[in-house]
């Protein structure tokens, strides 16, 4: 039930016109009228209008999942509602958290050039610059491990070889990158009404983490210690191999700007107890038939299974795909065992991950059908 405040609070639709009306101006809006208890009948899904309804009562249009996008598009339609008012107040929301910021007009712009792509064409064009800044450092990170791209490193006063680094120009292109993605941090964090936030955000998070590996470096190098110094040291060393291993983060970077990887991502989100139940049996049954492997094959020459750890390696590759093979009957049995396992439990979240995808790809079509009625 819609009080009729909360329909002039909207102030748009054909509830309006309808409460605003006469008694005989209101029956051109519906489809029919009980004289007897003074009800109004209009012809339309009740599943349909619950959408209409939460709009009036929140001002924002949802899609339930069990609702074809363009059923609802129609409802509003009908009821002459759309999702302008939920759209505009939230465009009216960042520029009043600049209003009172100094330099807030400067800031605003800057912000929407570097985290709305869609917002101009200066945005887009930041936003090309930086998927290609993204494409070249992973071009110049997979270059780096090809031998015929690097050169050998020599120990100081030495011919001995201890390793081979990337290219000195792979170095420089890697400096170019480093150089936009430090500038394009640095600007969001500093025009950014909520610097915490903004910190704190995933995706935030990972452009922070694309970069630190190299100001460590840099930082080091700075203080007179050459990270090929560190081999001697396993523990320092394994530090900066880490560091370096870090790099590939920037292949996440990408998906600020694939609507598809985002999807993908709350996809995974949505999923995640159903995916979390699956690594549980999984877990369960590699332990099971991890320990009943070993205890049959451990005694026999030439076997690979000394140990359970061992046999927990073969048990998760094997639910996947074949790599160790079993001598004994028995442990072919239970590897059998654990492939017809690894099948029902891998395929059956397939279906759950599927059915959320879906959900999701409608949602996504409906708010861009959405955007584009209201720019028709």
């Amino acid at each position: 039930m819609l009080r009729k405040d909360t329909i002039k609070h909207r102030g748009v639709g054909r509830l309006l016109s309808l409460i605003n009306a006469e008694q005989n101006g209101r029956m051109k809006f519906v489809d029919g009228y009980f004289s007897s208890t003074n009800e109004y009948y209009l012809e339309r899904s009740p599943a349909l209008f619950n959408v209409v309804y939460q709009f009036y009562m929140n001002g924002q249009i949802h899609q339930p999942s069990h609702l074809c996008p363009i059923d609802i598009l129609d409802e509003l339609a009908y009821w002459g509602c759309d999702d302008d008012e939920d759209s505009d107040s939230q465009d009216d929301e960042t520029p009043n958290l600049f209003k009172h910021l100094y330099m807030g007009e400067l800031r605003k712009e800057i912000w929407n050039i570097v985290e709305e792509p869609a917002s101009s064409r200066k945005a887009q064009i930041f936003a090309t610059l930086s998927v290609l800044f993204v494409l070249i450092s992973i071009l110049g990170l997979i270059l780096g491990s090809i031998p015929e791209f690097q050169i050998p490193v020599k120990k100081p006063n030495s011919t001995e070889v201890i390793d081979n680094e990337p290219h000195p120009a792979l170095t420089y292109m890697e400096y170019g990158c480093i150089v936009w993605f430090t500038i394009e941090y640095g600007l969001k964090m500093s025009v950014s009404p909520h610097r915490k936030r903004t910190f704190l955000q995933l995706l935030n998070v990972i452009d922070l983490m694309a970069i630190v590996p190299f100001f460590v470096e840099m930082f080091l190098f700075l203080i007179g210690i050459n990270t090929e110094q560190l081999r001697d040291l396993k523990g320092a060393f394994l530090v900066i191999r880490i560091l370096r291993v870090l790099r590939v983060i920037r292949v996440l970077k990408l998906g600020r700007y694939s609507s598809g990887l985002q999807m993908f991502g709350k996809t995974l989100k949505a999923s995640f107890r159903s995916l979390t139940m699956m690594a549980c049996v999984v877990a369960t049954g590699v332990i099971f038939f991890s320990t009943l492997v070993y205890f049959l094959e451990k005694d026999e020459p030439g076997s690979q299974f000394y140990s359970i750890p061992a046999a927990c390696w073969w048990c998760i590759v094997t639910m996947t795909t074949v790599d160790l093979t079993p001598i004994t009957v028995p442990g072919k049995l239970v590897a059998t065992g654990a492939i017809a396992c690894g099948v029902l439990v891998l395929a059956l979240p397939i279906t759950i991950i599927t059915t959320s995808n879906a959900t999701h790809i409608d949602v996504a079509s409906f708010e861009c059908q959405t955007a584009i009625n209201r720019v028709d």
